[in-house]
Formats: structure tokens, C-alpha cells, sequence
């Protein structure tokens, strides 16, 4: 459930940055592919050093618990 909102908290910083700076394309396109969130985070990782690690770190996480409840199953 944190590794979710953490995802959901990073994915709408980098969104609403985009928009903030001016790139309302690339503020769409995180809005409607969120992968794309991802993709203009790294490329200004300097601003968005802190949402881009939430959205991974909370992506690493989700996929290691659908993993591991996986695994279990």
C-alpha cells in the first residue's frame, strides 16, 4: 500500500512539474502514459531527483511483492 502511494505521489510530482515548466505535451503525455513520467524524470533528473526515486523505488516494490505472491501461490 506505501510503495502505491509513493508511486501515485512521485507520477503526479513529475506531472505536475512538467506542466509547471512550461511542456504541457509532456505534462499530457504523463498524465495519460504514465511510462512517460518515468522518461521525462531522467531526463531532468537534477530537478526531479526526489520524484523520480519515489516512482521507482514504490515500482521496484509493487513488483517485488507481486513476485514474492506469486511465488507463495
Amino acid at each position: 500500500m506505501t510503495a502505491a502511494i509513493a508511486s501515485i505521489i512521485g507520477w503526479l510530482w513529475i506531472a505536475v512539474m512538467a506542466f509547471s515548466e512550461g511542456e504541457v505535451l509532456w505534462g499530457i503525455g504523463c498524465l495519460i502514459i504514465s511510462p512517460l513520467c518515468l522518461v521525462y524524470g531522467i531526463m531532468n533528473f537534477q530537478e526531479l531527483k526526489i520524484p523520480v526515486l519515489m516512482l521507482g523505488i514504490g515500482l521496484l516494490a509493487r513488483i517485488g511483492v507481486a513476485a514474492a505472491a506469486f511465488a507463495v501461490a
